[in-house]
């Protein structure tokens, strides 16, 4: 499944960005993002962060389930 998730990065305007997880791009039926950033890479940088964590939890209940 990781492989199907990514960030994406927007620029909303005012050199304000914000990050979204997609999946094969497209928007989650529940959206995740988060924003406002001063920058594309920061916004980038928290996005691959909290990516990383939905993944890591994601796998973490998985395997409680099992």
């Amino acid at each position: 499944m990781s492989h199907e998730l990514h960030i994406v990065v927007t620029e909303c305007g005012d050199g304000v960005w914000e990050w979204e997880i997609c999946r094969r791009g497209e928007l989650l039926p529940a959206r995740m993002r988060d924003g406002p950033f001063k920058s594309e890479e920061v916004a980038l940088s928290a996005g691959k962060i909290a990516l990383r964590d939905f993944l890591e939890l994601l796998e973490f209940e998985q395997e409680s389930d099992a």
